[in-house]
């Protein structure tokens, strides 16, 4: 094996697989590091969303979740006697300008087995039960020193950068002495995954349960699976609860014992922490390592998709494009910091919103401003500050948010998702077609551009794109298909390209 690369993934996850994959597409040696031999044979994460399916796409393995998830209905609150509470938030059948469904569930083991194998077939190197042991940061390269758990047998690596994807005890995060804040939440609960032994009906929407009694979370899963999540109060003894007899009474509102078996029950502590830094110098923290959330949400994977498509374009550009590389990897914190943190703080505010409607006699004495935060917050944001036109996302040009997919309708079904027209690199999108300058041209080149001159039915069969359209003429698209900016009346294209070049010249 050779010791040299472009980039090196500590852990292969969910997380650090897809930016693998991602890297790869672009051409670049990728070596994978992975501590545990076999992926993890019992579910973990279970939601996957239109971004994150529409991310999988780049990767070529949006297939993969696709083929095993189920959209999902949507999410509700509801009491002990499981009588809705409030606003129920109601997704079924609808499309984001993603081209997916809102929200799916997934079988974890399922999906991680398909995409390993993915991996083993690629370019990509991969190490398993290799353990990370140093960093070290030099001028030019990093050094990772490692260590085979089964021959204790040391190998020193060089990279270009690191990345930690290796989770919520990351050593990349460890070594590298990046300190965590705390964002307020940590309970225990016991999380409970189950097995259906025949058809049942059961709800399919995702239910919050506020009961005074105890917490918990039923979510309906990937046939045939199930899910429920239960706090455990303070004074429980975290054995007693774990035990079958335990299990099945408190799944007894939903299921009789005979109905299914039980795969796992294991205590989790969730988590509200946030990594200070994403980077540091050369190394970059991506998914659990660099932030970690309760589920109340189902975000946390996707956030961690999020993270490893806004790392992927720019750690290419950076390798190709030298005048480039501060920009570009400063940018990274700048703009997923932020957004990661609103996940986390909105999570928890569900969690604390749970507990409010479970301790009031009568739910409208709760707080609106609390009630704001509960299925609200499952609007994700856009981006706000970064590489977008003056540096700050524009809600009037569409700069900070996902521009829409181009789709192919027939029957008013979506027989064909159409991102690859926008290329691996920039896109300019235009209502007209657009005549550069030779510095323009050399300048845009160097950016891998596509050019797309949008024709009017492509804009008519697509609602999304037909209010994005309406903002201005052409618009500039990052590898992330996050809009940097559009022309219009107040901004020439020629001002867009200006600002575009000295912020990724910028030291």
């Amino acid at each position: 094996m050779d010791k040299n690369f472009d980039v090196v993934i500590i852990g292969l996850g969910p997380v650090g697989s897809l930016l693998a994959a991602l890297l790869n597409e672009e051409g670049l040696k990728v070596l994978g590091i992975e501590k545990d031999k076999e992926i993890f044979q019992l579910p973990r994460a279970i939601t996957i969303n239109d971004e994150s399916l529409r991310i999988m796409q780049s990767a070529g393995l949006e297939h993969v979740y696709s083929e095993n998830s189920t959209p999902v209905e949507g999410a509700e609150f509801i009491n002990s006697e499981h009588q809705r509470i409030g606003e129920a938030l109601k997704i079924k059948g609808l499309i984001t300008q993603n081209a997916w469904n809102p929200i799916s569930f997934f079988h974890q083991p399922t999906t991680d087995q398909n995409i390993r194998n993915i991996l083993e077939d690629s370019e990509i190197e991969i190490l398993l039960e290799e353990n990370l042991i140093d960093i070290q940061q030099k001028e030019s390269v990093v050094e990772i020193e490692t260590e085979n758990l089964i021959t204790n047998k040391k190998s020193l690596f060089t990279s270009n950068f690191l990345v930690g994807a290796d989770g919520s005890s990351s050593t990349v995060r460890n070594l590298l002495a990046i300190e965590q804040e705390d964002l307020d939440y940590n309970r225990e609960w016991v999380v409970v995954d189950v097995k259906l032994k025949e058809e049942i009906a059961m709800s399919q929407m995702a239910a919050q349960i506020c009961d005074p009694k105890r917490l918990a979370t039923y979510i309906p899963a990937h046939l045939p699976y199930k899910r429920w999540e239960f706090l455990i109060l303070d004074d429980e003894d975290k054995k007693e609860i774990e035990k079958e007899e335990t299990i099945q009474r408190l799944i007894e509102p939903w299921l009789k014992p005979d109905q299914y078996s039980i795969l796992r029950s294991a205590i989790y502590k969730f988590h509200a922490v946030l990594a200070k830094d994403f980077k540091v110098q050369n190394c970059f923290l991506i998914g659990d390592a660099a932030h970690q959330t309760p589920p109340f949400m189902g975000e946390g994977m996707n956030t961690g998709f999020r993270d490893a498509s806004n790392l992927a374009w720019k750690l290419v550009l950076a390798l190709k494009e030298k005048d480039f590389v501060t920009a570009l990897l400063n940018s990274y914190q700048t703009e997923r910091r932020p957004h990661a943190q609103f996940i986390v703080e909105n999570s928890v505010s569900i969690g604390k919103l749970m507990a409010a409607y479970a301790a009031a006699e009568n739910p409208d004495d709760v707080p609106e401003e609390l009630v704001n935060k509960g299925y609200a917050s499952y609007i994700i944001p856009n981006l706000h500050e970064g590489l977008f036109f003056g540096g700050i996302a524009d809600p009037s040009m569409g700069s900070g948010s996902l521009f829409p997919q181009f789709i192919e309708i027939k029957k008013n079904k979506i027989i064909k998702r159409k991102d690859n027209l926008l290329g691996s690199g920039f896109a300019i999108i235009s209502k007209k077609e657009i005549e550069l300058s030779r510095e323009e041209e050399d300048f845009y080149n160097k950016l891998n551009t596509k050019i797309i001159t949008i024709e009017e039915d492509q804009i008519l069969q697509n609602h999304w794109l037909s209010s994005y359209m309406q903002m201005g003429e052409t618009f500039i698209v990052r590898p992330d298909k996050y809009i940097f900016g559009c022309s219009s009346d107040r901004v020439s294209f020629q001002e867009l390209t200006i600002d575009l070049k000295n912020r990724l010249r910028a030291r």
